[in-house]
């Protein structure tokens, strides 16, 4: 009997860059981009200044062969370990990080801030990067959809941590070069030392950057004992007292079938989506559909008398109509949707700021509501998946009644960002930074990342 984790060891340390299918090369680039914005976004947000405060403090007694430079400081370099925090929260501030639907969690966050500082200490070239990033995608998504959405939706536990720790721990070791035992003992140790909970998503506190950062460290520092001959359980996954245990939810769930299944041929990174909108995913449907019935119908705020949000128990919980931070704002149907008929997008916190002393904004707030849908609730119960899905009903002061039923979101499988949206994203995500002046130099060197011998200058300003 060969063990997942084994397995999936295996396969993590077989791989190679030649492996690849060319849409896996390419997603793999689009999915490093798209969290290398956010980073750079992250790094000149509101929460910038407490993150970095927060580098400062960590570091303590270090060696200088141990150096990483900090996103945005070209003079400034810190402990592998407390890059990788402090970029992960970088990743995160922007809430347009990507994410893999069926796993209910956010792998970009986690991972590629964790492969462009691990990159920098080991000298990795770009098809390194691109074979580890797939990889560890493979497991974070093979992992998740076995164990979601039901670990997520019945137990409040965040894939984008439970996952990540040991995807994390899978990208070290393959960038690391280390061998298969190596590699399984440090996906086994992450296993055991995985978790995040979604409880920061009712009060709009910090747990939402911090839980990626939890998850990349476990998976780094996994590999280093590992490397040291500490050992993890061949039973981590599929064990009695194991990872599926642990998670699966309150009814029992675990389908782990798909987990080995097609393994080195159906690349899951291939399947992520890209965000369009800068808040909680489950508002995305939401929000695409209030767009599009803006757009259709030339409204502005004065026209509309009521919007109603038809959805099941899943988004309903998200109903929030007085957010105080910035966080619970990016996790409120009523603000988001206000924000969005009034402006047009929702996909900036400068936006968010904004729209907080914005007496048309607040107004259009007080005529959403939001209700569960029988209909969308049965819809939710055969697709379990489409955790989005929403119906939205406008009314406006003319007497006019306009519908729009949105089971996905954009960015999705069905509806992928290509390139152009994806360097439009990018633009946008580095505006007003330092970096912006040679945005194209950068977007250049990661769309041909497989060219590139280093990426030391993503990271001078």
């Amino acid at each position: 009997m060969k063990y997942m984790i084994v397995e999936l060891a295996d396969y993590v340390t077989r791989l190679q860059y030649e492996d690849l299918s060319e849409r896996a090369i390419e997603v793999g680039k689009q999915a490093i981009l798209d969290s290398y914005g956010n980073m750079v976004f992250g790094r000149y947000s509101e929460a910038s200044e407490r993150i970095m405060e927060y580098a400062q403090l960590a570091d303590t007694v270090i060696q200088k062969e141990d150096l990483v430079s900090l996103i945005g400081e070209q003079d400034i370099r810190t402990s592998s370990d407390t890059a990788v925090f402090v970029h992960t929260m970088m990743a995160r501030c922007a809430d347009l990080d990507d994410g893999y639907r069926h796993a209910m969690g956010h792998p970009g966050s986690v991972l590629v801030p964790l492969l462009l500082s691990v990159a920098q200490l080991h000298q990795a070239d770009g098809k390194q990067m691109i074979t580890a990033i797939v990889a560890a995608y493979d497991v974070y998504a093979r992992l998740g959809e076995a164990i979601n959405p039901f670990m997520y939706r019945e137990r409040g536990f965040d894939a984008t941590g439970v996952c990540g720790a040991v995807a994390a721990a899978a990208l070290v070791s393959k960038l690391t070069k280390a061998n298969a035992a190596q590699t399984k003992d440090a996906m086994g140790i992450a296993s055991l030392f995985t978790g995040g909970l979604i409880e920061y998503q009712n009060d709009g506190t910090s747990g939402k950057i911090l839980c990626s950062g939890w998850a990349a460290l476990t998976g780094l520092r996994a590999v280093r004992l590992a490397s040291c001959g500490f050992t993890g359980p061949d039973a981590a996954i599929e064990g009695k007292y194991g990872f599926f245990q642990a998670f699966q939810g309150t009814s029992g769930y675990c389908d782990s079938s798909q987990v080995l299944k097609n393994l080195g041929q159906d690349f899951k990174i291939t399947d992520i989506y890209f965000k369009r909108h800068a808040c909680q995913r489950g508002l995305h449907a939401t929000l695409d559909a209030v767009l599009e019935l803006r757009e259709r119908y030339d409204l502005t705020p004065s026209k509309i008398k009521s919007v109603d949000v038809r959805t099941s128990s899943f988004v309903y919980r998200l109903a929030n109509p007085n957010p105080t931070t910035a966080i619970g704002a990016q996790a409120s149907t009523q603000f988001t949707s206000a924000v969005a008929l009034k402006y047009g997008r929702m996909d900036s916190e400068n936006l968010i700021f904004r729209s907080f002393e914005d007496p048309e904004v607040q107004e259009l707030v007080q005529k959403i509501t939001v209700t569960k849908d029988e209909g969308v609730q049965q819809y939710l119960a055969e697709n379990p998946t489409h955790f989005c899905a929403a119906r939205v009903v406008l009314r406006t002061h003319e007497g006019n009644s306009y519908e729009k039923w949105m089971p996905l979101p954009l960015g999705d499988m069905g509806t992928p960002f290509g390139w152009d949206m994806l360097e439009q994203k990018f633009n946008h995500l580095i505006a007003d930074t330092p970096c912006e002046r040679t945005k194209q130099a950068r977007f250049d060197l990661i769309r041909e990342l497989e060219k590139v011998n280093n990426i030391h200058m993503l990271f001078r300003f």
